[in-house]
């Protein structure tokens, strides 16, 4: 059974999770050798970064290897001789409930628990455990993460989810949270191969303490994040789910992943959080209400995080440039299925570009493909005046990636143009959009040619179809209609 009641007032969630996201002092509590003290180097980069981390275990055998590590050790939280603000526990359920009461007593900002076995098995045992988890937890004033999660998330920091997930000082703008851990180390791995920098995550498991609402809330009211992504099973108060979600989508960009819409996903959501299903047709009204952007993946989920940051507001009107005749009819499809018009491009475009290109072999149509668009000067000047022309709010450019085989150049020379004519065109979108049959090479590292635009900072997508998802997405939210229901600020 989810948890209805809300914590006590005295208990203040943003100020706990800003101490939590922003820790002078870590304790990380029951690391072990066995899995190569997992914990405590996930927490490593923040004493890189001049944190302060302490290895608490009652268990003195497993000190060396964290002291070799560079670690404190201490055998009780309460051993540690100055304030703590977060707290990493990997310790056994049935022993959480007395790492929690030191917690309490030490007067921490907040606790993580890893340990799953609490009320998401269906036992009585497990429900006891949850029950000691909240009461201890509300009684003591303090913030718990999970049970059941991979815990914080802030990657300027050094605070991670996990050893292997990336972290370094950037300025993020996206901030997520989610139900599932693998889920939010898979986000915060791919973000950056997406050309997303993120400023704070979370993986909340159970959310017995601190809910999805409460992320929800705090992300709002963070300058730091500009767009928010969530992952979720469920929620345990729909009611206030909706105020925060409305009010934070009122404010910045929601990207929501909701599962469970079959009833096999719910068995699955039930089984791993003891979220209860909510009706799709449901969830879809509230999204549409609330002004928030429906996701069905985290590919999807980054890709219109980026386009929501980098690309703004694409527009309705779309000029296309293929790699071939076959692709400017593939091409056209795509972007028009997504709402796109592909307009001709005025008189006055298309005389100049028969100015120094022939019509034989290619289209000065819209999708433009052949001579016009063929070797970077001729590309670079039917951009640019493609950038000029008022039909068009957005310019799409296909690059094949398997041109980096053939030609050494070919990716640098297709930056190059790109920047030139953002430089010169800076109101007008350009988007560059991957193909891989076009030339058609073994071996090609797509992730890797993306980079390498995303690093000279130019929006791009794997595929013209996951692009032209995102940048509806992107153009939807910035024309939507925003629906302020009684009392909302």
């Amino acid at each position: 059974m989810r948890r209805t009641q809300r914590r006590g007032a005295t208990m203040d969630i943003q100020a706990g999770l800003e101490r939590a996201f922003h820790p002078k002092v870590v304790a990380v509590v029951g690391a072990k050798q066995d899995n190569d003290y997992m914990w405590l180097r996930a927490h490593g980069p923040f004493k890189e970064f001049g944190g302060k981390v302490y290895h608490v275990n009652i268990d003195e055998r497993e000190w060396p290897g964290a002291e070799e590590l560079g670690f404190q050790n201490v055998s009780s939280i309460l051993d540690i001789p100055e304030p703590v603000d977060y707290v990493a526990i990997s310790v056994p359920n049935v022993v959480v409930p007395r790492v929690l009461q030191d917690c309490a007593t030490k007067g921490v900002g907040g606790a993580h628990i890893f340990a799953a076995g609490f009320a998401e098995t269906g036992t009585e045992q497990g429900q006891q455990l949850e029950d000691a988890v909240y009461q201890i937890a509300t009684e003591g004033d303090f913030l718990v993460i999970g049970p059941n999660g991979m815990g914080l998330y802030n990657p300027a920091l050094g605070i991670r989810p996990g050893r292997d997930v990336p972290y370094g000082e950037t300025d993020g703008y996206f901030s997520f949270l989610s139900q599932s851990g693998t889920t939010a180390m898979s986000i915060a791995s791919g973000a950056p191969a997406n050309g997303i920098a993120v400023s704070k995550g979370v993986s909340f498991g159970n959310g017995t303490v601190v809910d999805a609402t409460d992320y929800l809330r705090y992300y709002a009211a963070d300058e730091a994040t500009e767009v928010i992504g969530m992952y979720l099973e469920g929620v345990n108060d729909g009611p206030a789910f909706f105020e925060a979600l409305r009010e934070a989508a009122a404010r910045k960009p929601v990207l929501v992943w909701k599962v469970g819409s079959t009833t096999e996903s719910a068995r699955a959501g039930f089984a791993h959080t003891r979220s209860e299903a909510v009706p799709s047709e449901l969830w879809d009204a509230m999204l549409t209400v609330c002004g928030a952007i429906k996701v069905s993946s985290i590919e999807e989920m980054l890709e219109t995080a980026m386009a929501l940051r980098v690309v703004g507001d694409p527009g309705v009107n779309a000029a296309l440039i293929a790699v071939s005749g076959g692709h400017s009819g593939k091409i056209a499809d795509v972007f028009g299925q997504q709402g796109f018009h592909i307009p001709a491009p005025s008189p006055e475009s298309i005389e100049e570009i028969a100015s120094y290109a022939e019509i034989e072999g290619g289209s000065f149509s819209n999708p433009i493909e052949g001579p016009s668009a063929r070797g970077p000067e001729r590309l670079g000047r039917t951009l640019g005046v493609l950038a000029r022309d008022d039909n068009f709010d957005l310019l799409v450019a296909e690059f094949g990636a398997g041109a980096v085989k053939q030609d050494d150049n070919a990716l640098a020379e297709r930056i190059e143009v790109l920047q030139q004519v953002r430089d010169e065109q800076p109101d007008k979108p350009i988007v560059t959009v991957l193909s891989t049959d076009i030339p058609y090479v073994e071996g090609v590292d797509i992730q890797g040619v993306a980079r390498e635009f995303f690093e000279a900072g130019l929006p791009c997508f794997l595929s013209m179809e996951r692009g032209a998802v995102a940048l509806r997405k992107a153009r939807e939210f910035q024309q939507r209609s925003t629906w302020l229901l009684p009392n909302s600020a």
